[in-house]
C-alpha cells in the first residue's frame, strides 16, 4: 500500500512538472493545413521576395545613376525596413488571434500600390539631378520614401503571418518542420539574391518601366494565396489571448533565451544587408569617376549594371547550395556551432576579398600576372559563402524552437524574424553606406569585420550559457 502511494505521489509530481515545462501541444485534428497550402505558402513568400528585390534592383539603378552618394541612395532604398520591424511583431500577435490568411491576402495588395507610387515617382522626374538639391528632388525623394515605406508594410505583413502559418503546420512533426523551415529561408534567400540578376535584366531592357512586372509578381502573389491557401488558425485556439493589447507582441523580446539571441542575428543581418545591397550599388558605379574617387581598387565601380547583378547573384547561388547543405548536418550539432562555422566563413570571405580588390584598377585592367591568384581566392570565397550559409537556418531553427515554448505567441515570436532582419539590414545597409563613402570597399570590408566580431562574442555569450542547447536525443557538437 505505501508503495502504491509513493508511485502515485511520484506520477503526480512527474505530471506537474511536465506541464509547467512543456507547453501544450495542440491536436492535430484543429489544423486543417494541407501540405499543398504549405506549398503555396512558401511560394508566395519566394514571390514576395523576388518582387520586392527587384523592385530594389530598379530603384537602384535608377537613383544610383544620378546620386553620387552611396548612404543617401541606401537610406532612401531601404527605409522600408522601418515599417517592416515596427510593424511585424504586431502583426504577428494579430495573426495569432484572427488567423494568418488576412495577413498574407493584404501584403500583395500594400507591394503593389507601393510600386506603383515608385512608378509614378520615375515617370514624373525621369532625369533627376541630385547634385542639386531642390524641390523637386525633394518630392522625388518624398514619392520614392512613401513607396518603401509601403513595400516595408508589405514584408511586415507577410513574414510573421507566413512564419507563424508554417508554425501551425508543423506542430508535433520535427523532421517536417526543419524541412519547411529550410525551404522558408531558402525562399527569402532566392529571393534576396536570385532576383538580383533578374532585376539587373528588367532594368537592363526597359528601365524603370519593370515596376510593371513587379506589379504583375504581386496580383500573382495575392491569387495564390486567395485560391491555394487554407487558414491555419481557428479562433478557438487563441481565445485565451484574444483581448490582450497590440503592444504585448513586443514583449516577447524580453524573453531571456530571445534577448540573449537577437545582438548575433541583428549583426549577421547588417553584415548581409550590407554586402548584398550594397556591392551591387559599388560595382556598378560608373567610370572614369570610380577610379577617381577610390584608385586601385578592383571592386569599386567599373562593372556593368547586368554583370554586377550576376556576380551578387551567383554568389548568392552558392549561398542557397549551402543551405542545402546544411540541412543534413543541422541538426546534428549545436546551433551555437553552426553560427560559428558561419562566421569562420565570414572571416574568410572578408580576407578574400580585400585581397581581389587590390589585384587591379577596374576590371578592364586586370593582367594575366594576376589572373592566377585571382583564381585561387575566388574558390576560397565560395567555401567561405557556403560556411556562412549554415548561420541563417541555425537562427530561424532557434526561434522556431523558442516558439514552441510560448504557446499562442509563435505569430509575435516569428515577428522578431523581420524585426532582426529589419532593423539588421537597415543598420547595415546605413552605416555600411557611410563606411563605404569613407573607404570605398575597403570600407565595406572593415565594416563588415566589426560586424562580424559583434556576433562572434553574442553567440559566444548565447552557448556558455546554453541557450542553444539541442532537445534531449540529439548529438553534440
Amino acid at each position: 500500500m505505501a508503495k502504491n502511494i509513493i508511485t502515485d505521489k511520484a506520477l503526480e509530481e512527474k505530471t506537474l512538472h511536465t506541464t509547467e515545462t512543456t507547453p501544450p501541444t495542440p491536436h492535430r485534428d484543429k489544423l486543417l493545413v494541407s501540405r499543398g497550402s504549405i506549398v503555396a505558402n512558401i511560394l508566395s513568400t519566394l514571390l514576395l521576395r523576388i518582387a520586392g528585390r527587384c523592385s530594389f534592383v530598379l530603384l537602384g539603378f535608377y537613383l544610383g545613376e544620378h546620386f553620387a552618394s552611396a548612404s543617401i541612395v541606401a537610406v532612401v532604398i531601404e527605409s522600408y525596413y522601418i515599417t517592416e520591424l515596427l510593424f511585424a511583431p504586431i502583426i504577428g500577435g494579430l495573426s495569432d488571434r484572427k488567423g494568418r490568411k488576412p495577413f498574407l491576402l493584404f501584403a500583395p495588395v500594400l507591394g503593389a500600390l507601393a510600386t506603383g507610387f515608385l512608378l509614378l515617382a520615375s515617370m514624373l522626374f525621369p532625369h533627376p539631378n541630385g547634385d542639386q538639391f531642390n524641390w523637386q528632388i525633394v518630392i522625388l525623394l518624398l514619392m520614392v520614401l512613401a513607396g518603401r515605406l509601403l513595400e516595408g508594410l508589405s514584408t511586415g505583413f507577410n513574414a510573421p503571418a507566413s512564419l507563424g502559418y508554417i508554425t501551425d503546420a508543423t506542430v508535433g512533426s520535427e523532421k517536417l518542420r526543419a524541412r519547411v523551415v529550410t525551404a522558408f529561408e531558402v525562399a527569402t534567400v532566392f529571393g534576396l539574391a536570385m532576383a538580383i540578376p533578374l532585376g539587373g535584366t528588367i532594368s537592363k531592357w526597359i528601365g524603370t518601366w519593370g515596376f510593371l512586372v513587379v506589379m504583375a509578381m504581386h496580383g500573382l502573389n495575392f491569387l495564390l494565396i486567395m485560391f491555394f491557401m487554407g487558414e491555419s488558425v481557428k479562433p478557438s485556439e487563441n481565445s485565451e489571448g484574444s483581448h490582450g493589447s497590440l503592444l504585448s507582441s513586443f514583449q516577447v523580446i524580453t524573453e531571456k533565451r530571445i534577448f540573449t539571441f537577437l545582438p548575433a542575428w541583428l549583426t549577421v543581418n547588417a553584415l548581409v544587408g550590407a554586402l548584398t545591397n550594397l556591392t551591387t550599388i559599388v560595382l556598378a558605379y560608373p567610370n572614369p569617376a570610380a577610379d577617381q574617387r577610390f584608385p586601385h581598387q578592383l571592386l569599386y565601380g567599373g562593372f556593368h549594371k547586368d554583370t554586377a547583378t550576376y556576380i551578387v547573384g551567383g554568389f548568392g547561388a552558392f549561398f542557397l547550395i549551402g543551405m542545402g547543405l546544411w540541412v543534413i548536418v543541422l541538426p546534428r550539432m549545436r546551433r551555437s556551432t553552426a553560427m560559428f562555422i558561419g562566421l569562420a566563413g565570414l572571416a574568410i570571405v572578408i580576407v578574400c576579398l580585400w585581397l581581389v580588390n587590390g589585384l587591379a584598377e577596374n576590371p578592364t585592367e586586370i593582367s594575366n600576372s594576376v589572373k592566377p591568384e585571382l583564381y585561387t581566392l575566388l574558390p576560397l570565397i565560395v567555401a567561405g559563402i557556403v560556411m556562412l550559409s549554415g548561420f541563417t537556418p541555425a537562427a530561424l531553427t532557434q526561434m522556431g524552437a523558442i516558439s514552441e515554448t510560448l504557446p499562442g505567441k509563435r505569430g509575435a515570436v516569428m515577428g522578431l524574424y523581420s524585426v532582426a532582419l529589419g532593423v539588421g539590414q537597415f543598420v547595415g545597409i546605413f552605416v555600411g553606406g557611410i563606411a563605404v563613402d569613407m573607404g570605398g570597399f575597403y570600407g565595406l570590408m572593415i565594416f563588415s569585420a566589426i560586424l562580424g566580431l559583434i556576433s562572434f562574442f553574442s553567440v559566444l555569450y548565447m552557448r556558455s550559457h546554453n541557450h542553444d542547447m539541442l532537445k534531449t536525443g540529439a548529438h553534440s557538437a
